[in-house]
């Protein structure tokens, strides 16, 4: 019985200890794989001659916040009109009732 007990303990050590081997070894490898060639470091500096350089760091930005603010404003929009929509579904419901 107590060897029965024993086995399974040592089956969860293996376990958590591969697991933790397993992020030890990987994660590593997963951060230095995010690196991209040809894409410039924070040390280094921004070279705006470069088409893709100015296309990728300026230009996309730049869509994303305008198109950001464009559907902030519609969404706030559509919200408020769906509040009166419900508030004048509430006035006319208490007007039925009284």
């Amino acid at each position: 019985m107590i060897e029965l007990i024993n086995l399974s303990n040592l089956m969860k050590s293996i376990k958590l200890a591969s697991l933790i081997f397993g992020t030890i070894f990987f994660l590593p490898l997963l951060s230095f794989s995010q690196k991209q060639p040809g894409i410039p470091g924070p040390s280094e500096p921004l070279n705006l001659s470069d088409k893709s350089d100015l296309v990728i760091f300026i230009i996309i930005p730049v869509i994303i916040l305008i198109l950001f603010l464009i559907f902030r404003k519609r969404i706030f929009r559509i919200k408020e009109e769906k509040r009166e929509r419900m508030r004048k579904e509430m006035e006319e419901k208490r007007k039925k009732t009284d």
